[in-house]
């Protein structure tokens, strides 16, 4: 009778361990991780930003005195239509505050500026105008995040 009585726990054991196991990789299956960010979306947005400002370097200047309408519009230090002019050639669905630096001075915001309600990707240029060293700066970020 003892002998009946081992291999019935022995059973009841393997059961509950099996249970166990079971309901542990059930558990871990349905738990979300949520998957890296992909850095093709923050590639895509630099790019963007660098194709506006190369867009704006290649706008027909209205006089003859300058290569672009970007160059003229900084050389006429006319900073926030400059950069608007940069930041309506973004691609859709995507935003970005516009900062601007003459020489080794310090960047301000121009343009429209508004608050990113994400993460931001930056793009950079730099552009010589005249005998002036202009950094522009893109902060991007998707519209609506």
């Amino acid at each position: 009778m003892q002998g009946n009585d081992d291999a019935q726990v022995h059973i009841l054991e393997m059961l509950t361990l099996f249970w166990l196991f079971f309901m542990t990789a059930a558990f871990l299956i349905t738990v979300h991780v949520p998957d890296e960010v992909s850095i093709s979306v923050d590639a895509e947005m630099q790019f963007a930003g660098e194709d506006a400002i190369n867009l704006g370097l290649g706008t027909a200047s209205e006089g003859s005195d300058y290569d672009s309408r970007l160059a003229e519009l900084l050389a006429a230090g006319q900073e926030d239509d400059a950069c608007e002019l940069v930041q309506n050639y973004l691609a859709n669905g995507i935003e970005a505050n516009c900062w601007l630096a003459k020489d080794s001075g310090t960047s301000q915001p121009h343009g429209e500026v508004a608050t990113p309600g994400s993460s931001t990707v930056n793009a950079h240029s730099l552009v010589a105008v005249d005998d002036h060293l202009w950094t522009i700066s893109l902060d991007l970020w998707e519209r609506g995040s």
